[in-house]
């Protein structure tokens, strides 16, 4: 039986077609950011992936995966000036050029015991436009334990010609974190110690936390030993009071508060980061600061 549809339903359903598959991405998108070692070196061997070691250049060079690129964390700062901030997008571009990271390129990141600087790697390529990011589940000395292939020294890579595109989704400035205090559908979440929310020390001169903001100290979303994430049910219930809001992470100078920033991606949060972070805050007179 041939059934006749008009114009106006067939545009509905292709929007709730849009919509559906819309969600089943997003699903996939955040669930699939931990990748396991066996998958990773699968993805290594197909060549589908761009390994990209976040650890400093003489860790990379004493041995490394095989196959991986080095992209120190370090150096995606800002080098004049606002040490604080994210490196402009040109210095990010040769950064990534000189990766061999494409446009298309599905990265996955990894390190060794440095689960702040893996996960500040992640968003800095997420705030950059990448799509698909993923972290590399137990890292280096998970890898190892598999006695799966590892080499030394670097190897020559042919640079891309990516030029970066920024992904405003990703990133709070000061005037938007500053909107976020009173409205109601979104959230700020301070990811320095509680000693440091509570106004008992600073590493500025200003003491106490942004207004408004709720305290989850970055290693509350990492095992122990703060080399793995905790599981994903336990993050649901560590920021349980979130629900379907914007969040807004920081820190002192966003490399606690991308740690943050990847647990709620994991849980599939609406979440950005502040990039200049309490340092950018605490700097001007008069903006909102509170103790509890």
């Amino acid at each position: 039986m041939l059934i006749k549809w008009n114009e106006g339903v067939r545009i509905k359903l292709i929007i709730l077609l849009s919509i559906f598959l819309s969600s089943i991405c997003q699903a996939s998108d955040h669930r699939d950011i931990l990748l396991s070692p066996s998958k990773v070196k699968l993805l290594l061997e197909q060549n589908s992936i761009v390994l990209v070691d976040s650890r400093p250049l003489f860790q990379f060079k004493k041995q490394h995966i095989q196959g991986a690129v080095s992209l120190p964390t370090d150096e995606t700062f800002y080098k004049i000036g606002r040490s604080d901030l994210v490196a402009t997008i040109f210095d990010i571009r040769n950064l990534m050029r000189e990766a061999g990271i494409k446009k298309e390129s599905k990265v996955v990141v990894y390190g060794n015991k440095n689960i702040m600087d893996i996960s500040r790697l992640f968003w800095v390529f997420e705030m950059f436009g990448l799509e698909g990011v993923g972290i590399l589940d137990g890292g280096l000395a998970d890898w190892k334990k598999l006695n799966y292939a590892t080499e030394t020294g670097v190897k020559v890579v042919a640079p891309s010609e990516i030029f970066p595109q920024l992904n405003e989704k990703r990133l709070a400035t000061m005037l938007m974190t500053y909107i976020a205090i009173t409205d109601k559908e979104q959230v700020i979440v301070d990811a320095r110690t509680k000693e440091e929310y509570d106004g008992l020390r600073s590493a500025t001169e200003k003491f106490g936390h942004i207004t408004s903001a709720i305290s989850v100290p970055w290693r509350q979303n990492t095992t122990e030993n703060y080399e793995r994430f905790r599981s994903i049910e336990q993050l649901q219930a560590l920021y349980k009071g979130v629900g379907k809001k914007t969040v807004t992470v920081y820190c002192n100078k966003g490399k606690e508060s991308a740690v943050n920033y990847v647990a709620l991606r994991l849980i599939g949060a609406d979440v950005r980061a502040y990039d200049g972070s309490w340092f950018e805050w605490s700097m001007p007179e008069g903006m909102p600061i509170s103790m509890p």
